[in-house]
């Protein structure tokens, strides 16, 4: 019952009738009442132990015997299903302390003996004491309406000291995916952000602003570690620069084999922005879009106090008014009107790329790819109701949303259309469908062609729909 376990038996003092021979009877009598005891349940759990091993071995086996393509939904369901069921195991061994730092290292001692690396065991350790410490979330691992993955979107909005989140919050992604998790809670915690908390954590995180160089397996490198923001914005300036490279060495006409990979042309963009030779990354990307987007509520602009004007970075957060006082002076402002519902208004017009108006307001409304959440530099204006279906598609902001090229190619691939449904916390979320006779589209995408244009970010203009 217990692992460490001590059994006092009092001694009588010398000169008194009990003898070492009777001692030692005594000790016989309660091995052979009690060792039996503790025999059978060692042997009961040892032969439960063998019977989960061998019911494990027989579904594998039968398993391996149905398709590939038929196999592969089912391991990852079971994976996801051991798994979580480990995180529970080491959740419910941690215990909830009401301090998530000894919750983590109790989880990490239950898992120090687990196969995964170091970072792995790290991160399951995390997730095991932010299950411990909310029972809401317990429930929600147990039947699996929550994975891994999601969790650790939702320890971004947990107490730093008590590691608890919102109930209010477990409920709102239950059965959501761990791309539209992250969503939820990104939002979750831009509704209740503390400006005083933004500008402390940019300033702390501006003290700590280094710049190094190291060596690793025969090659140098340089590491850039500063604010959130600042270091999204190079690395979006980066991506668009890499995009154009792409582009110039022929896109999609050339053969992956023939093209630069994407870690050789972000090194290209990085060489040429930080020695000034070339175009550099600080260029706008396709058809003049800026790759940093800034947010600023227009009321602000009327406000005759000298109140600081607050704004926000697309990917990144809220941003500190020094910061967005910089971007003002600095960068060339374009104004989105938006409606009193907060969603963004334009001037539809019967043409089938969008504008650069067009894709600044989707930007600002979905954000990045309203599938996989990738950054708006690798996006795609995509037609919810294809361009060529009989449905005929219209190039309206509220029928358009963000693909990236991944996902765009997958959707047209799969036949799948876009469509918006409530969440769980009555918001609307993306998801994709098979698509109906009247969204199909009479020609496919061209995934060859291209030409340097409106559609996308990078320039594509071979999709149908």
């Amino acid at each position: 019952m217990f692992d460490k376990c001590a059994i006092v038996i009092p001694m009588a003092v010398a000169g008194t009738s009990t003898t070492e021979e009777q001692l030692f009877a005594a000790l016989d009598a309660l091995e052979n009442r009690y060792g039996s005891q503790r025999r059978q349940a060692d042997d009961s759990i040892d032969q439960a132990l063998d019977d989960v091993g061998a019911t494990f071995t027989l579904l594998m086996d039968q398993l391996a015997a149905l398709p590939h393509l038929l196999q592969l939904p089912r391991l990852s369901e079971f994976e996801e299903r051991i798994s979580s069921q480990r995180l529970l195991v080491a959740a419910r061994i941690a215990g909830s302390s009401g301090d998530i730092r000894t919750d983590r290292r109790r989880a990490r001692e239950a898992l120090r003996n687990s196969s995964g690396s170091t970072r792995a065991v790290a991160r399951d350790a995390k997730r095991a004491a932010t299950i411990a410490s909310n029972p809401v979330l317990r429930e929600a691992a147990a039947d699996g309406s929550i994975s891994r993955d999601a969790i650790d979107h939702l320890a971004k909005a947990a107490d730093t000291g008590t590691g608890v989140i919102p109930d209010e919050l477990i409920q709102a992604v239950s059965g959501l995916t761990a791309d539209q998790t992250a969503d939820v809670v990104d939002r979750h915690l831009e509704e209740r952000v503390d400006n005083e908390e933004v500008e402390r954590r940019y300033e702390e995180q501006m003290r700590a602003r280094t710049v190094r160089r190291y060596q690793r397996l025969g090659l140098s490198g340089i590491a850039i570690e500063g604010p959130d923001q600042l270091i999204d914005a190079m690395w979006a300036n980066l991506d668009v620069a890499s995009n154009r490279q792409y582009q110039a060495e022929g896109g999609r006409e050339r053969s992956p084999q023939e093209q630069t990979s994407l870690g050789h042309r972000r090194f290209d963009a990085a060489h040429a922005a930080l020695t000034g030779q070339g175009a550099g990354a600080g260029q706008s990307g396709a058809g003049g879009r800026a790759a940093v987007i800034i947010t600023v509520d227009g009321d602000q602009l009327f406000d005759e106090s000298d109140s600081p004007i607050k704004g926000g970075q697309l990917g990144s957060g809220p941003l500190p008014a020094d910061v967005v006082a910089d971007y003002l002076k600095s960068s060339p402002i374009s104004v989105l009107v938006r409606g009193c519902d907060g969603s963004p208004l334009w001037l539809g017009r019967a043409r089938r790329r969008a504008t650069d108006q067009q894709f600044l307001a989707l930007a600002v409304r979905d954000r990045g790819c309203v599938l996989c959440r990738a950054n708006i530099t690798r996006c795609e204006a995509h037609h919810i109701m294809p361009w060529t279906a009989p449905g005929r598609g219209r190039t309206d902001v509220d029928q358009m949303a963000l693909l990236c090229g991944r996902c765009h190619g997958d959707l047209h691939h799969r036949n799948h259309t876009l469509i918006r449904k409530r969440g769980p916390d009555g918001r609307s979320i993306w998801a994709s469908r098979p698509a109906t006779v009247d969204e199909t589209p009479t020609s496919k995408p061209n995934l060859t062609r291209r030409e340097s244009g409106e559609h996308g970010w990078r320039g594509r203009r071979g999709w149908s729909g």
